[in-house]
């Protein structure tokens, strides 16, 4: 064991020189980053370290009290490892700040020292809290010969110095803001759809018209009331990412990082010094870090941590690699970094050790800081491919433990590389870049337009959304350093506010209609497509329709909702909770580059609109002058705000309103409050000059026959439109204007989407000054000559009112006409078809259908009816149907109700019914008698029958002194016992003393008990013999029976009754006695 152990330490400090090499081995493709090398030795021995020095504590680190601190650190390839003891933070080369240092000693196992864990430790008494500390640590070289020393920050601090090179001695726990113990996660709730803002610390207050004190800090996310410029109009910081309606912040890494990019970590466990107040105060970064979090949760804003786990600073800076070298990056087989990434190293997320500081400092952020989930920068690398074929989705498993400690943190992730930050574009930059648009970041009213369309297309597509901040503010970063692309520029907010608030009302949609929290694949028709929805107090149905052409466009509705009554909750100009009108049917027409939201109208009024919500209608209109209401026309579209009642808005500044027009009047100013209900506001404006100037072949109130064509002349105006359709410019740039019913409003329109209008009316035919073509005349509005004609030419086709039909000449500008004639036609005596007149007018209208009387029957199974129009002859006769035959009726029509037909002796109308005798049962049809099941006997059971419930009606049979009679049918005994009938016969039942006598059927007694009768011993009566018993026998009598009295037995000379006596001798002649000597 202990040879193993010198060996891998070894080779895993070569591994650590070796790796000075360049960096090598990136993969091919970049979409798939899943690391596919080749195992080679690095991995071997990594594989024995996990083998062998896995530890399964989640203690390592710093344990700091009054009492005592801990220190635990990991590195099973060190020879010798100490703790230094600092006063400062500051890395002062001369150490004057340093107090002293301490050697660790190997943690072994549970005692025994064969079984060391990886793990140096040492503990020192009293309170260390507020020092600084750092690692030496010697480690093995590849020849053995002499150990290598790094000084190095622990791997696992929880606060490092400004410089982050020396840890620093905290019970984090121990610090916090006031009211921290009240802070409670805001975890995702996955149910609904959420709204997650991606935006780093600095990012989010660095700009000055930011309106918070602590630019670029954590403390700026807890300055509430803060406005844009400090103005105290529209709200900035948290307030308005609240207003906003972001239900989840995803902050950009704020671990302590190296460099100027966030996403090169150095300590994943220690907030990010620079993002506080004071670099240099350890407890105040804390602090402030935990102040920031507590002021996003108070907001109901839940925190999402990106942590790039799969990267870190370059490996030689790395406190991982002086701490086990070779161990936590990815090798090429040469010794180099491997890496499929623009950053310079991979961590190994396949080593054990790597994963388990993962998930601990997972769930240390959400612990100690409250983060309610966590983003992977380029999560794709987490995962390894082995001998470029299984997939070992170390993820999962990570994903798998921090669940057990806490399930409802959410773990999610992206790809984006180095690069991708770098070349970062914006939404709104690459509009403008498609319509050739004018200077990045200045405002563009097609482009807004396209805008918001892509934006309720993207907010309105099932799933979890994510936007970069800045997103809703039309944030641009062409032009700008690579420091700045990502800087929320606030100005943008009164900039773009109304499409701040085209966003808020986005937001406020997704949240109050869950189904958009469920990914669905929706790419098939991108369109139209429906969403239904079973979640009470909801709308039922969303439908989204897509226009993203430059087209007004008919878009018809998914069949799910056809011909429904919809109220509109989003279009080109404003979204929110608030109707924004109605549409019925099955198709909707839907502006040019506009996404509509429609909801069902019948759940939308069972649904309630908050009514903190309020809406500012601008409309810009062209007028004749200082608001007079005679000629007003829209000069653009209206722009609509939304936001919370009591809340600020200010009317953006910066729209292009063509140089052709001036302002002259704006009604209620430029900012306000936001009320209940809707504000509408107007801005009026007239023309400098007349538009005749920038085109060429009409002017403006001109009339013109059949078409007319016209130039731009004015080359800034690059579009043109006819009511809201683009025309398309000849060979020659001439566009072509065709007849309409109405006045036709042209609108030239330049790269900002800026527009002049124009008005003309284009009539369908010239208007002549003589109406009769046999005599000359002249067009009053195009001035063309109509030459007199020889005759008339009338059309082929008739003319026609009411009442009467002619011809029309067809040469132009003729109005003279043929003889008029009353319309007339033949009636052919069916009302179904029409009675038309030779110039093709109805002169009586078909019906839609006959208008037949009652059906009458004909008596033969038929039936007939007639057509009840006046003259009309149609009749129709059909077979009787309906009703139904049974075994005694035949059946009814139903319409004419009349009997038709057979009977049916198989349909019966009756009920079945039993037919009952003394013996036997049978089912018959009660209406007809028709036989149901044949005759049977009786099955009886307790005297009635077990199939017809037939009660026997008992008969027969002789009843006895024990037995009822039995029913000679059913054989069940009823009745009562006969008492004299008796079965069996008289006997004596006699005892020594006593005899009665009783029937042996029964036991009636027909002598009561009486004592024997005796007579010499035997019952005069029974003739009971006498069991003689008792007396005694002696000298005068025998032995007399106690029973019978009778003497009987002899009797006993030596038992004398009497008692001696003296008396006279008597005589007695004896025999002589013969005595033997």
């Amino acid at each position: 064991m202990k040879y193993l152990k010198k060996i891998i330490a070894v080779v895993l400090a070569a591994g650590m020189i070796i790796s000075n090499a360049p960096v090598a081995g990136s993969a091919a493709n970049q979409n798939s980053r899943a690391s596919k090398r080749t195992y080679n030795w690095y991995d071997k021995c990594a594989d024995d370290i996990d083998e062998n020095y896995t530890y399964e504590g989640s203690d390592l680190g710093i344990e700091a009290t009054e009492d005592y601190t801990t220190f635990k650190i990991w590195a099973p390839s060190a020879t010798y490892i100490k703790v230094n003891i600092y006063r400062k933070g500051v890395n002062d080369d001369d150490e004057s700040s340093k107090v002293g240092s301490f050697t660790l000693e190997k943690m072994f196992a549970n005692g025994n020292r064969d079984v060391w864990t990886g793990v140096w430790t040492l503990t020192l008494i009293g309170d260390w809290r507020g020092f600084y500390y750092n690692y030496t640590i010697s480690t093995t070289n590849i020849t053995g010969a002499h150990d290598t020393k790094y000084q190095v920050a622990d791997p696992y601090s929880v606060a490092v110095s400004a410089d982050g090179k020396r840890s620093y001695i905290t019970d984090p726990d121990m610090v916090s803001p006031d009211g921290w113990e009240n802070d409670k996660h805001i975890y995702v709730d996955t149910a609904k759809a959420n709204n997650v803002y991606k935006v780093s610390i600095k990012d989010f207050s660095t700009d000055t018209s930011s309106g918070t004190t602590s630019n670029g800090k954590y403390s700026a996310f807890t300055e509430k009331g803060a406005t844009v410029n400090n103005a105290g109009e529209l709200s900035s910081g948290i307030d308005y990412l609240k207003e906003l309606g972001v239900t989840t912040v995803q902050l950009a890494p704020f671990s302590d990082y190296a460099s100027d990019d966030e996403y090169v970590v150095a300590n994943f466990n220690a907030p990010e010094p620079d993002y506080a107040s004071d670099a240099s105060n350890s407890e105040a970064i804390i602090k402030e870090c935990k102040a920031m979090i507590q002021a996003l949760h108070n907001a109901g804003i839940s925190v999402v941590m990106e942590m790039p786990y799969t990267h870190t600073v370059t490996p030689t800076e790395s406190v991982f690699e002086k701490v086990v070298p070779g161990y936590y990056y990815r090798h090429n087989t040469n010794g180099t970094y491997y890496t499929t990434t623009d950053y310079d190293n991979e961590c190994a997320t396949e080593r054990a050790m790597y994963r388990k500081y993962v998930e601990n400092s997972m769930k240390y952020w959400a612990e100690v800081y409250h983060i309610d989930g966590f983003s992977i920068d380029l999560v794709d690398c987490f995962d390894t491919k082995a001998y470029h074929s299984r997939l070992d989705k170390w993820l999962d498993e990570v994903k798998e433990n921090v669940a057990k400690t806490d399930p409802r943190l959410v773990i999610w992730g992206d790809n984006y590389t180095k690069t991708d930050r770098q070349n970062k574009t914006s939404i709104y930059d690459n509009i403008i870049s498609s319509i050739n648009g004018s200077t990045y970041g200045a405002r563009n009213e097609k482009a807004i337009k396209m805008y918001k369309q892509q934006a309720a297309m993207k907010y309105a597509t099932p799933g979890i959304l994510y936007m970069d901040a800045g997103e809703e503010m039309c944030s641009s970063v062409e032009g700008t350093t690579q420091q700045d692309k990502s800087v929320l520029e606030w100005q943008k907010c009164i900039d773009y506010t109304d499409v701040v608030s085209y966003y808020r009302g986005l937001m406020d949609i997704r949240k109050a209609f869950s189904p958009l929290a469920d990914s669905q694949n929706i790419s098939n028709n991108k369109e139209a497509y429906v969403l239904t929805n079973t979640t009470e107090g909801e709308w039922s149905t969303m439908a989204v329709l897509n226009n993203d052409t430059a087209d007004d466009k008919e878009i018809a509705i998914p069949a799910s909702r056809e011909a429904a009554d919809w109220v509109i909750i989003a279009n080109g100009e404003s979204a929110g909770l608030v109707s924004l009108g109605e549409v019925s049917g099955s198709t909707v027409k839907v502006p040019a580059y506009t996404t509509m939201i429609l909801v069902d109208k019948e759940s939308s009024l069972q649904v309630s609109v908050p009514e903190e919500k309020g809406r500012v209608i601008i409309d810009y209109l062209r007028t004749d002058g200082y608001g007079n209401s005679s000629f007003e026309t829209p000069l653009r579209e209206s722009i609509t705000l939304y936001g919370t009642v009591g809340t600020g808005f200010v009317v953006p500044q910066n729209l292009n309103i063509s140089s052709y027009y001036d302002l002259i009047n704006a009604e209620y100013g430029k900012k306000g409050i936001f009320e209940s209900g809707t504000i509408r506001l107007r801005y009026y404006y007239s023309a400098k000059y007349k538009p005749d100037r920038l085109v060429d072949g009409i002017i403006n109130d001109g009339h013109y026959c059949e078409e007319v064509r016209f130039k731009v002349t004015d080359p800034a105006y690059t579009e043109v439109r006819v009511d809201d359709k683009k025309l398309t410019p000849d060979s020659n740039g001439y566009y072509t204007v065709s007849y309409a019913d109405k006045e036709q409003t042209i609108k030239l329109i330049d790269n900002n989407g800026c527009n002049v209008q124009l008005y003309i009316k284009v009539l369908e035919n010239h208007i002549p000054n003589n109406n009769d073509c046999t005599k000359d005349s002249v067009c009053t509005i195009c001035g063309k000559v109509f030459p007199a004609q020889t005759s008339h030419k009338y059309s082929d086709s008739w003319s026609k009112d009411d009442t009467y039909h002619w011809k029309v000449c067809e040469n132009d500008g003729c109005e003279v006409t043929s003889t008029k004639t009353e319309h007339s036609g033949t009636d052919d005596g069916d009302c179904t078809t029409p009675v038309i007149c030779e110039c093709g007018q109805i002169v009586t209208a078909a019906k839609a259908e006959h208008t037949y009387g009652e059906w009458k029957s004909n008596g033969d199974g038929t039936h007939t009816r007639k057509c009840t129009i006046q003259g009309c002859t149609a009749e129709e006769t059909k077979d009787c149907e309906g009703g139904e035959a049974t075994c005694t009726k035949k059946a009814v029509c139903t319409y004419c109700n009349s009997e038709y037909g057979a009977l049916n002796p198989s349909n019966h109308s009756g009920s079945v019914e039993w037919v009952q005798t003394e013996g036997t049962h049978q089912k018959k049809y009660e209406c007809c008698g028709a036989e149901y099941e044949a005759v049977e006997s009786h099955k009886w059971e307790n005297g009635h029958c077990s199939v017809c419930g037939y009660g026997c009606e008992h008969t027969g049979g002789e009843a006895t002194c024990t037995e009822k009679a039995v029913c000679a049918i059913c054989k069940l005994p009823y009745g009562k016992v006969d008492a004299n009938n008796h079965t069996g016969t008289e006997e004596y039942i006699k005892t020594s003393t006593t005899h009665e006598k009783k029937y042996t059927c029964c036991g009636k007694v027909t002598l009561v008990k009486e004592n024997h009768k005796w007579k010499d011993g035997v019952c005069e009566i029974c003739d009971y013999k006498c069991v003689h018993t008792g007396g005694e026998a002696n000298c005068t009598s025998g032995a007399i029976c106690e029973n019978c009295g009778m003497e009987y037995t002899d009797k006993e000379p030596s038992k004398h009754t009497g008692n001696p006596e003296w008396g006279r001798p008597k005589i007695h002649t004896r025999k002589p006695m013969i005595v033997v000597a």
